[in-house]
């Protein structure tokens, strides 16, 4: 991963030039349907990138600043009236239970496609978002969701095998559209009287998912960054907390990918509390370990107070200190968004 993480930092520059080049092989049927088998097995779930700026915050900030703390969901839905594999997603901004970022209702359509080689998603919004909000949780409604207008789609994402993971490229639907190449896409925007330019690529694995998305228009960046790094997603698995403090005992639903609650020690200190499976530097000194720890902070992640330690898939994880008791277990599923703490 690293070191497609530097190509794309190379390769992902806004020049007049083909982008990212696609795989040396020519996929068959079989490969292609392996490649939706990955994506339907991989994509759905809750996915959150409080992982990648809890590094940031205690090792290097990107010069640019932190990524932005995005907590995405996914599910395959139930929608013979837009395609056979449909997916909704949308993304709250500032974890699990924040409020949910504007325009991210999104669905997805996905086939195979042999002539391109390739398996094809596109995604536009819902045609209705207030409707549709939280449409994975209400199965209800999938027979009856839409794309907000499937003939304007400019740009589809092409899917392909990248060892064992899979990659998706962006690409114009016309050759006009694909004239700086495979992971780009550019058109007229008729509405906004200027050229449209996207350059995106998304990594997805069993339990990381990488975004790379920038939008131009007239060569003002409007989605993005400028460094053109990752949006790094880890997936997330739920827990309920028992939180006692100096104030109050509670029940709390959490998840293990950056869960958060302010608590109050026996001295009256307000702290903050962090259920957080990520890398952590390694124990014998060298490279980063996996590992899901309960940790008691200061000042965002920069002044630890006290921490526990235990292997990245355990059921349980507490910690006792300055009067505060955290034990944190594995649920089987997550309840329903409105019912989240975290």
């Amino acid at each position: 991963m690293k070191a497609l993480f530097i190509k794309v930092l190379v390769c992902g520059a806004f020049i007049a030039s083909p982008a990212l080049a696609g795989p040396a092989y020519d996929p068959d049927r079989a490969d292609l349907e392996k490649i939706m088998e990955d994506l339907i097995a991989w994509l759905p779930g809750s996915w959150d990138s409080y992982p990648q700026i809890y590094r940031e915050r205690t090792g290097v900030v990107p010069e640019e600043g932190e990524h932005e703390h995005w907590h995405r969901v996914f599910e395959r839905i139930d929608a013979p009236q837009i395609g056979d594999v449909v997916f909704y997603g949308q993304i709250q901004s500032e974890g699990r239970n924040s409020s949910l970022l504007g325009r991210s209702q999104i669905i997805y359509n996905a086939w195979i496609d042999e002539e391109r080689g390739a398996v094809i998603m596109n995604g536009q919004p819902t045609n209705d978002d207030t409707r549709f909000e939280d449409l994975h949780e209400k199965p209800e409604l999938w027979g009856e969701v839409q794309m907000r207008d499937p003939d304007a789609i400019n740009c589809d994402f092409l899917w392909f095998r990248d060892g064992q993971q899979i990659m998706a490229l962006l690409e114009g639907k016309t050759k006009e559209k694909r004239k700086y190449g495979l992971g780009t896409c550019t058109y007229y925007a008729a509405q906004a009287e200027a050229q449209f330019y996207a350059d995106a690529e998304w990594v997805l694995g069993p339990d990381t998912l990488w975004i790379y998305d920038i939008n131009m228009m007239d060569d003002m960046l409007f989605i993005g960054r400028e460094d053109k790094t990752h949006t790094r997603l880890e997936r997330a698995r739920p827990y309920t907390c028992e939180v006692t403090d100096a104030k109050e005992t509670r029940s709390l639903n959490a998840h293990d990918r950056g869960f958060r609650t302010e608590v109050t020690n026996d001295r009256g200190e307000e702290l903050m509390l962090l259920l957080l499976r990520a890398e952590y530097p390694g124990s014998d000194g060298f490279g980063l370990d996996d590992r899901l720890k309960l940790i008691l902070y200061k000042e965002k992640e920069t002044i630890t107070v006290s921490s526990s330690d235990a292997d990245p898939l355990a059921e349980k994880v507490a910690l006792e200190a300055g009067g505060i008791y955290t034990s944190c277990q594995l649920e089987k599923d997550f309840p329903l968004l409105s019912e989240a703490d975290g």
